[in-house]
């Protein structure tokens, strides 16, 4: 499905994930477009959902509210259940113009014991993409909710980004959270600084919800509401990189306290994300 208007186009896949294909404005690319073979490999998409859950969940077990949840690996590269279902499914077309959609999914009531329905909301701007992500809750008790984009940006190594975090997690060898820490100078983006200078898979907490990317030849703001933390990847030699908005740190789910979103029957949570361009 393709949105546009006179400066940018968005391509939709709603049966593969509900992701975005591609997103350009004036001819620049400002996420990765998405590879030939990115319809039986999402990590090949240029951005997806995280729902109902974001990051990977330790050994696929978690317990909320005196019930244990068992999740198997839905990713033969990891050994540990991550990002949520919509990712792997199919989306439906609620409704759809020249330059708005809305994408649903509805999930739930199997091994992710809560019935739940999914929404995302997209419309160009002139100067970008406003995203609205939602999750409500179908079943009859209280139901755990993290949520979270997951884009990726081109030409890492001509990048630089900008964010303020006031805390980084410190993953173990398998990539999952263990300690938070106050965010080392190294790995701070209170000033700009090159996105491919420090390998990263790490999520910063108590963001402010602002982030900047700024190539040579344009410039992206990302504002997100309803997010305070930004998981950071940088894999060395790839020349993408990754700034991914969540509703909650990475982990959140196998740790006790108020990270997480608890959503009552019939209650909502949601996350909006905006993508303002410029030329550079």
């Amino acid at each position: 499905m393709l949105l546009r208007n006179a400066d940018a186009r968005l391509m939709l896949d709603a049966a593969h994930g509900g992701a975005i294909r591609e997103f350009s404005w004036r001819g620049l690319a400002l996420l990765r477009p998405a590879a030939s073979e990115a319809d039986t490999d999402p990590m090949q998409l240029a951005c997806f959902p995280l729902v109902p859950y974001a990051n990977r969940i330790a050994g696929g077990r978690f317990a909320f509210d005196g019930q244990e949840v068992r999740l198997r690996r839905n990713w033969t590269r990891d050994p540990h259940p991550l990002h949520g279902q919509g990712w792997r499914a199919a989306w439906s077309v609620q409704s759809a113009s020249v330059s708005r959609a809305t994408l649903a999914f509805c999930g739930g009531g199997d091994e992710w014991p809560w019935r739940y329905r999914a929404l995302q909301e997209f419309e160009l701007r002139a100067d970008g993409l406003d995203v609205l992500l939602s999750l409500e809750n179908f079943a009859d008790s209280p139901m755990p909710a993290m949520l979270g984009l997951h884009p990726y940006f081109p030409d890492a190594a001509l990048a630089t980004v900008q964010a303020r975090t006031r805390t980084v997690w410190l993953p173990d060898a398998q990539a999952l959270p263990v300690q938070e820490v106050m965010t080392p100078a190294d790995w701070a983006f209170d000033a700009p600084r090159s996105v491919a200078r420090v390998v990263l898979d790490h999520c910063f907490d108590h963001w402010d919800g602002v982030a900047v990317v700024r190539w040579p030849d344009r410039t992206l703001k990302i504002e997100a509401t309803g997010a305070r933390a930004l998981h950071v990847y940088t894999p060395a030699g790839t020349g993408f990189f990754c700034l991914e908005p969540q509703t909650a740190p990475a982990g959140a789910l196998n740790r006790t306290g108020t990270e997480l979103t608890r959503l009552a029957p019939g209650e909502r949570v949601q996350i909006g994300v905006r993508f303002s361009v410029g030329q550079a």
